[in-house]
């Protein structure tokens, strides 16, 4: 059964290399799957933290539930996360799984207004992939 995952990336601790790293690793777990545009945010319950880079991804797999939240830790822990980096205000990465299929894993994050804004675009994203492999198909069959 194709189950549909919708995640956020976050990353206060070079930014960019870990949220790269975090999207390479789900490349590889995830078919298909769509990213936002990646989006600084002010931090919410860090004080000491600087700004998130932040990300949404629309995935789909055929795992099931609890083999992806294994393999979404896992990823974490490749890329750095340590059990006392929220304390320490360094978030090398963070993966929150927060919808699967049509249940919201996280209310609180999913209400919030960025994240609702990253996963249309990450929606829209995946809209133009599907264009443009109807556009790409419709030229190979003329040639």
């Amino acid at each position: 059964m194709r189950n549909r995952a919708i995640l956020c990336l976050g990353s206060n601790w070079d930014c960019e290399s870990n949220i790269h790293s975090a999207g390479e690793l789900l490349r590889g777990y995830f078919c298909p799957i769509h990213f936002s545009e990646p989006v600084y945010t002010e931090p919410v319950g860090l004080p000491a933290s600087g700004l998130f880079l932040n990300q949404a991804v629309v995935a789909y797999t055929d795992c099931c539930l609890e083999e992806v939240r294994r393999s979404l830790k896992e990823m974490e822990k490749v890329l750095g996360r340590m059990p006392d980096s929220k304390e320490k205000g360094q978030i090398p990465i963070d993966i929150d799984l927060l919808l699967w299929n049509n249940e919201i894993l996280k209310p609180a994050d999913w209400e919030k207004e960025y994240v609702q804004l990253l996963v249309s675009s990450a929606f829209e994203s995946g809209q133009n992939d599907i264009r443009r492999e109807a556009v790409s198909e419709k030229i190979n069959m003329v040639e």
